[in-house]
């Protein structure tokens, strides 16, 4: 019977060390390309749509379609993620704490958007993007992942939902 006890118990530690998210000893894993597969609920039900109350006065919750970009992440810090095939956002990575990785968009200056945010300081000019060495804005912004493996990743979306990512093998 103690036997069967110390089984158990070492089982269960090796299933818990699984599912546990550090990012800072799991880099490895995290590089790659993920492709996104579905949202979930906090039951584990797919969902299709998502209502977003914008708290704007008298303008009803909007439904948008629940998705996700695909993401590539690189060993040399980079990573792209591919939202459709013409609207894509590149620039750097960086593991934050143990469970949140920050990608840093770079936003060239001579760009649609960068115009579109020079733009907008004239009008805010209190309105301060963060700039990198070449003059390119920067926008940053943080995945928190609550499940890492060699195959699947899940990283928590609107608080509410989890985007589901299979890693696609070369």
């Amino acid at each position: 019977m103690k036997t069967l006890f110390i089984i158990t118990l070492f089982i269960s530690t090796i299933a818990i060390g699984q599912t546990k998210v550090d990012l800072t000893n799991s880099k490895e894993m995290l590089i790659g390309e993920w492709k996104f597969v579905k949202v979930i609920d906090q039951a584990g039900n797919e969902v299709k749509q998502i209502k977003r109350n914008l708290k704007v006065p008298n303008l009803e919750p909007i439904t948008i379609n629940a998705s996700g970009p695909d993401i590539i992440v690189n060993s040399d810090g980079t990573y792209t993620k591919i939202f459709t095939p013409k609207n894509s956002d590149t620039g750097n990575w960086r593991i934050k704490s143990n469970k949140e990785v920050e990608y840093e968009m770079v936003i060239p200056i001579d760009s649609r958007q960068g115009r579109m945010i020079i733009q907008t300081q004239k009008i805010f000019p209190d309105k301060k993007w963060k700039k990198d060495g070449k003059g390119n804005f920067l926008d940053a912004s943080t995945d928190t992942i609550i499940a890492l493996s060699k195959t699947t990743m899940k990283v928590v979306y609107e608080k509410e939902y989890v985007l589901v990512y299979k890693k696609v093998s070369k």
